[in-house]
């Protein structure tokens, strides 16, 4: 008798470990918007009802187990819901879909995440990368890249001299041009077939993530993107915190082009203000490459006032060397308010203006002014 109940006490303790969850979360936001493009007798304003204007639409699926021990499994996938026509991107997780193990050693995750530098630029716009062009505040913003199609104010990926926007193939863990297919999972701000490993917290405020993502199209093929790698670092303390972020884009079998993006700032609450400040730098080399050198700033503010935010955010982006043969310039700004209806909703007004004149300023957005809902679930 005696064995049977420690032997039920047993497996009790050990039910009472296994226990696991699945969480349902996202956001929701749509508004009304005016975009200003092109100038000249180019020059037109659209207006129009639009999804995802401050912060993409998303929904995603966190689960979790707790192993015992201090060890849990988790998983993350994140979809993204278009509120004009209801469907979701070709690839139905494409905002995230990662699996992993955590405990005292740390944590381990495999599949697509974000990049190591899409926090620390995110924590310098202080808004999670939420305003502005294309939701992207600080990140997207600017429409200021070397070529025809634009690139971003501040970049979550080096484009390895790329002459289009840090979305196409020229991303950093692809070849040139045309070597993958758009289903293939490619992004801007997000690694691909990566391998992350959080060191624990050891120190109080202090973490640190470094990063290896396989290309896309196998090593020993003619096409063959090359791999990433990373590291960010973040360290909070108080009204302070400070990040950092280096990512190395290896040369791709198809042409002989790097790419290695720094990130540095920091951000300081006052209490009656929260000032953000950073710096980018982006090194390209190889043949045929569109700029040998890029560099971004960007200062942010928020201010609170109640159930009212207002922010600030400006700076530039400039590329140099490579086949522009000069510096494009492009300053930026972004100015905006949210009013907060509740813990999870908000309205907002934002305006952003981009000052570039651009190998093709007819294709770019000059400027442009929303309002909108955004909803928390």
């Amino acid at each position: 008798m005696k064995k049977s109940l420690i032997a039920l006490a047993a497996l009790a303790a050990t039910t009472a470990f296994a226990q696991s969850s699945v969480t349902i979360s996202g956001q929701i936001d749509a508004g009304i918007t005016s975009v200003e493009a092109g100038s000249g007798a180019t020059k037109s304003t659209q207006t129009t009802m639009n999804t995802g204007i401050h912060g993409a639409s998303r929904m995603r699926f966190i689960g979790t187990e707790d192993m015992g021990g201090g060890n849990k499994a988790n998983f993350w996938l994140e979809m993204q819901p278009n509120l004009q026509t209801g469907s979701v991107a070709a690839d139905l997780f494409n905002r995230g879909a990662w699996v992993g193990l955590q405990g005292g050693w740390g944590e381990l995750r495999l599949g697509r995440q974000g990049t190591n530098t899409i926090g620390a630029i995110c924590t310098i716009d202080q808004h999670g990368c939420y305003s502005g062009f294309s939701g992207g505040g600080i990140l997207f913003s600017g429409q200021s890249g070397p070529g025809s199609t634009g690139g971003g104010w501040m970049l979550a990926n080096p484009t390895r001299g790329g002459t289009q926007a840090p979305s196409t193939a020229n991303n950093a863990q692809y070849g040139a041009a045309g070597a993958l297919a758009a289903t293939a999972g490619i992004d801007g701000t997000r690694y691909v077939r990566a391998v992350r490993y959080s060191l624990p917290a050891f120190v109080t405020g202090l973490s640190v993530n470094a990063t290896m993502a396989y290309g896309t199209v196998a090593s020993a093929t003619a096409a063959a993107a090359g791999n990433s790698s990373g590291l960010d670092i973040t360290y909070a303390a108080g009204p302070l915190a400070v990040v950092f972020a280096t990512q190395k884009a290896e040369a791709t079998a198809g042409a002989n082009q790097t790419g290695e993006l720094t990130t540095l700032g920091a951000t300081y609450n006052l209490g009656v203000a929260k000032l953000g400040a950073g710096v980018q730098q982006e090194k390209a080399a190889g043949t045929g490459v569109a700029f040998t050198k890029g560099e971004s700033f960007a200062l942010t503010a928020t201010i609170p006032l109640g159930a009212f935010t207002p922010y600030v955010k400006m700076g530039e982006h400039k590329y140099s060397g490579g086949t522009l043969g000069a510096v494009t310039n492009a300053k930026m700004s972004n100015v905006g308010v949210r009013y907060a209806m509740s813990k999870r909703t908000f309205v907002y007004a934002d305006y952003v203006s981009n000052g570039a004149v651009m190998t093709s300023a007819t294709a770019s957005s000059k400027s442009q002014a929303s309002l909108g809902i955004n909803h928390s679930f």
